[in-house]
């Protein structure tokens, strides 16, 4: 074959199940195309290029370049890429390989449609993509031309693999590539303020119920919270007097919570209050009724009145953040 009769590719970094998954339609459209398949291999490890053969690609490119970053990458596939001109390119659907395929596209003007479910060949030798919206609930048909190059991404498991042919065999070629200096990406994880975070994702919680005699009991937790780093949450009944919102309420009816600490402040525990911490790491439970269903799952039961607990326990937290004893 000559050069530009290699006009299905696929690209990779490595050789790995999906690829061998995207190389499966990318020989059916060859063959229907009458055309050959070409595997571009970007980065420094040797790949697989025999297991690529059997699987249906005729000619292999490995790309040798260390540490090759997202530049690297659509750098040396537009040098490899370009002068064949191909009708489909397919990438992988993970993040890297999405960002690989729009960047290419967009350097070389080529359609993009990512992701992708399946790519066909019509009778008249046209390519019908069927892409997917970022949902996964919605499709929709890209129809390339004659002349047209579109590059489709498939996550791992849309495309199917051909089965092995040891007797196929290939061209390997082995061509050297630029690093090119990347962008320095800086990351920083930001704690969420445990006032706002949705309680399903708070690591503290401190819960208030009925016992506490009302809507003025919540400012009391709010001020206790603040001192430890936790968020305020709140059992069905304390909802359903209207002393807190919706969104902190606790339980089946609720949001099922798992932070590391969960504090239970005059809440008894129905049945549906403690179906939504069966997840929590430790529960601590505050109530003047000893026989309160809250014990039952609680890790350490305070039978007292709550108001003199988070009175003592604040007075505590302060001390140690001022040395004292």
């Amino acid at each position: 074959m000559t050069e530009h009769q290699y006009e299905v590719w696929t690209l990779d970094t490595s050789i790995d199940k999906s690829t061998l998954e995207r190389l499966g339609d990318a020989r059916q459209a060859a063959d229907r195309l009458d055309t050959g398949v070409g595997c571009l291999v970007v980065g420094d490890e040797d790949c697989d290029s025999d297991s690529l053969f059997r699987h249906g690609a005729d000619l292999v490119i490995q790309a040798k370049v260390k540490d090759a970053g997202g530049l690297t990458r659509v750098a040396a596939a537009e040098r490899i890429l370009k002068p064949r001109n191909p009708r489909l390119v397919l990438a992988s659907g993970d993040c890297a390989g999405r960002e690989w395929a729009a960047r290419l596209a967009v350097r070389l003007g080529w359609k993009l449609v990512s992701p992708a479910l399946m790519a066909r060949v019509g009778p008249a030798g046209d390519l019908e993509v069927t892409g997917l919206d970022p949902t996964g609930r919605l499709s929709r048909k890209v129809n390339s031309r004659m002349g047209e190059t579109v590059v489709v991404t498939f996550r791992a498991g849309v495309a199917e693999a051909d089965e092995a042919d040891p007797n196929r065999k290939g061209r390997l070629e082995t061509v050297e590539v630029e690093s090119l200096e990347e962008p320095v990406q800086l990351e920083e994880s930001i704690p969420a303020d445990p006032e706002t975070v949705d309680i399903r994702y708070a690591n503290r919680l401190v819960s208030g119920g009925r016992g506490l005699g009302g809507k003025e009991g919540f400012d009391e937790l709010r001020a206790f919270a603040q001192k430890i780093g936790a968020g305020v949450a709140a059992s069905r009944m304390a909802v359903d007097l209207g002393w807190i919102e919706y969104e902190r309420q606790v339980g089946q009816t609720g949001k099922t919570v798992k932070p590391d600490l969960y504090i239970a402040c005059g809440i008894s525990g129905a049945s549906h209050h403690l179906a939504g911490i069966s997840g929590v790491e430790h529960v601590v439970a505050i109530n003047t009724d000893p026989e309160a269903p809250i014990f039952s799952l609680a890790h350490l039961g305070l039978v007292a009145d709550l108001y003199e607990v988070l009175e003592q326990a604040g007075r505590a937290v302060e001390d140690r953040e001022l040395g004292g004893e």
